[in-house]
């Protein structure tokens, strides 16, 4: 069953105690992301365009982010609308000819951090992808994909990012079922970094995990392993065990 963000996010007050040094808390950070240090925004508008679509429009000093259809499962591609002084940004207004749409379709905006903006996906089903975002260009630096054990380590320094979190695979077979020859088809088509393919299958741990979530040996493995990302203008990832091992929900 996928689960829609709605289902999953928590309002900024119930947060605001789990971040520490914080002033303010995101309007939405979706569970796991809670170590980010992410900027407080200076409000959070919601309204309907002339088509009745819910808008979000979040607010910093030196830019917007417009996003629409936040009242479905499928929000729209975002817009980033710097702030150059002029006349205010109306969030129900047409985002204008100074914003820059942002490839976000089917994601929601959860925070950001100095230079870089974090979206994710708005559903899920067992694994979540996630984008993070030049907050000056509009252009995106980079995706990966976590679990919802989410991240342990989010750090912004400068144009420096550093992340540690699990990294999900969703596999297209079923470990318990398929055991080495289900792994290998994993580590062919899902390209697993070097370290993390040259592991043994997951077998044990797998059959474990089935059993404990009583799911049918024939329901398809998803992955997972720690992973070690910093962005400086370009990406360094570090990958390797242990690997865990869930069924798909």
């Amino acid at each position: 069953m996928r689960l829609t963000r709605s289902q999953q996010l928590l309002s900024c007050s119930a947060l605001a105690g789990l971040f520490v040094g914080f002033s303010a808390a995101t309007p939405f950070a979706a569970e796991g992301w809670n170590v980010a240090r992410f900027d407080p925004p200076a409000k959070v508008e919601t309204a309907r365009d002339a088509q009745g679509r819910e808008i979000t429009c979040t607010f910093y000093p030196d830019l917007v982010i417009r996003e629409s259809d936040t009242g479905t499962p499928e929000p729209g591609d975002a817009a980033l609308i710097p702030i150059r002084g002029g006349p205010p940004v109306a969030c129900r207004a047409a985002p204008g000819v100074s914003a820059r749409t942002l490839e976000t379709g089917g994601q929601r905006f959860i925070g950001r951090a100095d230079g870089f903006l974090v979206f994710e996906d708005a559903s899920t089903n067992g694994t979540m992808p996630f984008a993070v975002i030049d907050a000056g260009s509009g252009r995106r630096l980079f995706t990966d994909t976590i679990t919802d054990d989410g991240i342990d380590r989010f750090a912004a320094e400068g144009a420096t990012l550093r992340l540690g979190f699990r990294r999900g695979v969703q596999g297209a077979c079923s470990i318990p079922q398929g055991g080495a020859a289900c792994w290998a088809r994993i580590v062919r088509e899902e390209k697993l970094p070097a370290p993390v393919a040259a592991l043994p299958a997951p077998v044990k741990v797998c059959a474990q995990a089935y059993r404990a979530g009583k799911a049918p040996k024939d329901t398809p493995s998803i992955v997972s392993f720690p992973v070690r990302l910093v962005w400086t203008g370009s990406l360094a990832i570090e990958a390797a065990g242990p690997v865990r091992c869930r069924p798909t929900p």
